[in-house]
């Protein structure tokens, strides 16, 4: 898979979707960090399962669990790398975004709802992805 330049993938059903993870945990162990995936996407369009399954190709052997109410949620992987699953849909965007960056650095940071920080994402180290339902099983994934 092309991460590089703005690809459509669909991923047809759960398995899918943990291929897809795993070719993504291949890409994101090579970036520098910080690195920030950001996932956009309206509810329920899959930013959850996707990071789950993400997690798991990355070694993290912790359960996941959604931080849409405690905002931020931190694990290590079995390789002591720190990573970062924040859902942002809760905040207002311009809300003082700051007291999070600390957890940030050095990490890989896993974004769903990025609209929402007031974060300048062109000059940090990211990848888009936009996921958009397709029917109930069925989900299409933009790399932009």
């Amino acid at each position: 898979m092309n991460f590089s330049k703005e690809t459509t993938y669909f991923l047809e059903d759960l398995r899918a979707t943990q291929v897809f993870a795993q070719e993504l945990a291949t890409f994101l162990s090579k970036q520098k960090r910080p690195f920030y995936l950001l996932l956009t996407g309206d509810l329920g369009a899959g930013k959850t399962t996707l990071t789950k399954a993400l997690m798991k190709a990355l070694n993290v052997l912790d359960p996941i669990t959604s931080p849409t109410f405690v905002i931020l949620n931190q694990y290590e992987s079995s390789d002591n790398q720190v990573i970062n699953h924040m859902d942002a849909y809760r905040l207002t965007f311009g809300e003082d975004s700051s007291m999070y960056e600390e957890y940030f650095a050095d990490n890989l940071n896993i974004i769903e709802w990025p609209e929402n920080l007031a974060l300048n994402w062109e000059a940090l180290s990211h990848l888009k992805l936009e996921i958009k339902i397709v029917d109930e099983n069925r989900r299409q994934v933009t790399i932009k």
